[in-house]
């Protein structure tokens, strides 16, 4: 582009900033006069596709214009002083040529700024003479402009001092209306109290009074205010209060005043004198304290006076109402609406033990036995609220501790409002009655010879059981007992030798059984145990044996040793039967065929549970055998990555055969070993055996690791962690070798316990896997503070999927997943049977699989044939 005009040049902008957060948007840049040694400064628009540039200073005070706005989209106004640059006339022309800015510079033109002013040299004397009168218009417009600031702070001054002034007077104002206002609430605050109050100044004349004074007293502000307060005193009290002060070196004006200067607080009561002084005096309750100023300075007294006369005529009432009961035949004692003893009578002194003055003012608690429940005491005060009395048994401690029982009856004594004021209690001594009462019990559900409970109230007892097993969904064994060889002693050495076996017997029999158990004898030779609670009949069987084993024991009477056996029937609730009579008979039937098989024995009966039991029993006595003699053999089941790309590693399952009847699967025997602690010893052999066959896999077969399963009574035994420690150590298995599995259900038996000895064995290197998961009650909160290494999906979730992915089950098994990765465990699906149920696992990120898919449980020559020397997955 030509220059139209020799005085215009063009000169490049440099250090261009864009400023987007001014409105409008801007460019900020330098630009070079010629002639001068600075730069200036210069803000580019775009106004409607044209640039256009101005200073960036005020060229009036040199004020930035940098973030000022745009009135009319082509006005700046400069802040300081409102001055107005016009864009659509500035000398600066702008165009944009290959990204940058170049400004046609007019060389006859003058840029001036605050910071600069630049004079342009024409050539000319009148050209410098219009600059040195432009010089002096702005030397003028400055010094006006000053002046213009200074009167604007003065005014600003006057304003902001009479606006304080105003101000002032409107807060002087507000607190006179407050101060008025609070006299007027302290003048109704003072009428609303019905007690009598009254101030008096420092001669003890009446300052201020409340209009209670006038209604109680009869007499009008205007003859209260300005008397002496001791004029409503009588005489006789004025000369009291007198006489109890010590002298004075000043003239007393006030006895009352004086009296409460000198203690600083008075309280006492007193006969007020109103206008008809001739009538009856009210008796009142004086109390008042000194008044002082903000400074300290002494202004007075505040006196108030409570009218106590119908308390006073209540009291009376009372003591005259004390000496009624006084001589009565049955403990009575009187207390306030809180329980506080007010008064006991001598017959009540004479029951408990305590003295009057032992129990006045103290509760009633102080005889409580605490032979009741909460709920006793809460239906007791529950009748007092509601219905005004009770009445019951109820038993009491005496002083000395005995324990006596007492027919109580207690009432509320109301005042004519209805309001509540004392409780009486009347209560009888039954001891007599009592020890009757036992007595006839005794002989009417207990046997006389051995004090066992006796048919009747076994009956009630059993039938009591019943009803809680089936609220509790639970068993209970009825063992029926008969001695054997009883009659011989009897017929030999006499009754009075019978009887002693029989009290023998008995305790024998009641030292074999729980709290919660119950012995009765039914007759003759016979016993009936009710064992409760039962949720297999192991308890029974243990029970049965051990009572086998204490009868067979000598039994010495006098100079005789006798033996005796026992043989015992066993009928189960509710198998056996639901009621009392059938369980008897069954159990009873199962006696007899005890004997019937040589005595000394127990026998379930017949039917249903014993046939089970008789099966349970001989497989727990084999399997104690087949721990003796090593019968077991473990099987490996293998787990492989989900892309089947190798073995990771190896289940052990554990295997019986027994001979004759080949191999039994562990879900038939398992829980039985656990029950009878058998698992301890078998638990030990399973671990060993698996870190044997470890060491060898993992010296073909590196990285290969092997599962073993831990029992809750192995995991929480006290000495599990030694038995670990001996077992890698004689074996010489590395813990990195092994993975213990454990399953939610038994983390959830003692989550304390169990966490901790996770911990140890994670200390110790070896890898912990979770089995089962999703099965059991864990809380994810509880989860992720395990020393878990591995999650393993339990294979009904696996074995649920229905070979939709969009299915709910396919759902869960995902958020397993997710879970699992979320908490960085690696995840194991149990039961994979199926390739769909492989492709699903795979799409979710499934860590390992294990299943029949990949392969069933393998003997370890099997094992090793098929995958440690193949080495790879088919």
């Amino acid at each position: 582009m030509s220059r139209q005009n020799p005085n215009f040049r063009d000169a490049v902008v440099e250090s261009v900033t864009f400023l987007d957060s001014t409105a409008p948007p801007r460019w900020k840049g330098r630009v070079q006069l010629p002639g001068e040694h600075r730069p200036i400064d210069i803000l580019i628009f775009n106004l409607q596709g044209e640039f256009q540039a101005v200073p960036a200073l005020c060229p009036h005070e040199g004020c930035d214009l940098t973030h000022c706005p745009l009135l009319n989209e082509n006005i700046l106004v400069c802040p300081a002083h409102s001055r107005r640059i016009d864009l659509k006339v500035s000398e600066l022309c702008v165009k944009e040529l290959d990204g940058q800015f170049l400004v046609s510079l007019n060389t006859t033109s003058l840029f001036e700024t605050a910071e600069n002013r630049t004079e342009i040299t024409s050539g000319s004397e009148g050209f410098e003479t219009v600059l040195q009168l432009r010089e002096e218009i702005d030397k003028l417009r400055l010094a006006t402009l000053k002046q213009e600031k200074q009167i604007r702070v003065i005014t600003q001054s006057m304003d902001a001092m009479l606006s304080e002034s105003e101000q002032q007077k409107l807060k002087l104002k507000e607190k006179v209306h407050q101060q008025q206002a609070l006299s007027r609430f302290v003048d109704r605050v003072m009428d609303t109290i019905d007690d009598l109050l009254v101030v008096i100044d420092t001669e003890g004349r009446i300052l201020r009074l409340n209009t209670a004074v006038e209604r109680e007293l009869g007499l009008t502000e205007a003859e209260l205010l300005g008397t002496g307060i001791d004029e409503l005193l009588t005489p006789l009290e004025q000369q009291h209060l007198a006489g109890q002060l010590p002298g004075l070196p000043w003239s007393i004006r006030s006895v009352l005043l004086e009296t409460i200067r000198l203690n600083g607080y008075y309280a006492g009561e007193h006969e007020l004198l109103g206008k008809n002084r001739d009538n009856a005096k009210s008796i009142y309750w004086l109390k008042s304290s000194l008044l002082h100023s903000e400074q300290g300075k002494l202004e007075g007294a505040v006196v108030t006076a409570l009218n106590i006369t119908e308390l006073k005529n209540r009291e009376t009432q009372l003591q005259l109402s004390a000496k009624v009961f006084e001589n009565s035949s049955e403990a009575i004692f009187i207390t306030d609406p809180q329980g506080t003893i007010m008064e006991v009578n001598a017959a009540f002194c004479s029951i408990t033990g305590y003295e009057r003055s032992e129990v006045l003012g103290r509760n009633p608690r102080v005889l409580k036995s605490k032979l009741h429940d909460k709920p006793f005491y809460k239906r007791l005060w529950r009748s007092l609220l509601d219905e005004g009395g009770w009445k019951g048994e109820i038993w009491d401690r005496r002083k000395n501790g005995e324990f006596c029982p007492m027919l109580l009856s207690i009432n509320a004594v109301t005042d004519k409002l209805g309001e509540l004021t004392h409780y009486v209690a009347i209560s009888t001594d039954i001891s007599h009655q009592k020890q009757t009462e036992r007595e006839l019990k005794q002989l009417a559900y207990y046997d006389v010879l051995t004090s066992l409970p006796n048919r009747s109230l076994f009956k009630n007892r059993f039938e009591h059981e019943i009803c809680l097993a089936e609220r509790n969904n639970t068993r209970l064994a009825l063992f029926f007992l008969d001695l054997d060889h009883f009659k011989n002693v009897n017929d030999t050495l006499g009754h009075w030798a019978g009887d002693c076996l029989l009290q023998i017997i008995s305790t024998r029999i009641q030292g074999c059984l729980r709290k919660t158990d119950t012995v009765a004898r039914m007759g003759g030779d016979e016993f009936t145990i009710i064992l409760p609670g039962l949720t297999g009949i192991t308890d029974a069987t243990e029970l049965a044996r051990k009572l086998i084993d204490a009868m067979t024991k000598p039994v010495q009477i006098k100079d005789h040793t006798v033996f005796v056996g026992v043989s015992i029937g066993i009928a189960i609730f509710p198998d056996d039967g639901n009621d009392f009579y059938t369980l008897t008979k069954h159990a009873d039937t199962a006696m007899y065929a005890a004997k019937a098989k040589g005595r000394g024995l127990f026998q379930y009966y017949e039917a249903g549970m014993n046939e089970a039991a008789h099966q349970r029993l001989l497989l727990e006595n084999a399997l104690r055998l087949a721990i003796e003699r090593e019968e077991f053999q473990l099987y490996y089941q293998p787990k492989a990555d989900s892309s089947l790309s190798r073995i990771t590693g190896a289940e052990a399952l554990i295997r019986w055969r027994r001979p004759g009847f080949g191999i039994i699967p562990p879900d038939r025997f398992i829980a039985i070993a656990e029950e009878t602690a058998l698992i301890i010893p078998l638990g030990k052999w399973i671990l060993k055996t698996a870190c044997l066959q470890a060491k060898i896999w993992v010296n073909q077969l590196p990285g290969f690791r092997l599962a073993i399963n831990l029992s809750p009574l192995q995991l929480l035994a006290d000495d599990f962690i030694v038995v670990l420690d001996r077992i890698l150590a004689e074996t010489g298995t590395k813990p990195e070798w092994i993975e213990l599995e454990v399953t939610e259900g038994l983390i959830m038996l003692d989550i304390v316990k169990a966490t901790e000895r996770l911990h140890q064995i994670r200390e110790r290197g070896i890898h912990v896997a979770m089995d089962d998961f999703g099965t059991g009650y864990s809380s994810l909160s509880y989860l992720q503070k395990l020393p878990i290494h591995t999650l393993k999906i339990d294979r009904s979730f696996i074995m649920a999927y229905t070979n939709d992915p969009a299915s709910s089950e396919a759902a869960f098994i995902r958020t397993i997943v997710s879970f699992g990765q979320v908490l960085n465990m690696t995840v194991v699906a149990e039961g994979v049977e199926t390739e769909s149920q492989l492709t699903l696992l795979q799409s979710y990120g499934c860590d390992e699989i294990q299943g029949y898919y990949l392969s069933p449980p393998l003997s370890a020559d099997e094992f090793q044939r098929r995958w440690i020397d193949h080495g790879v997955v088919e």
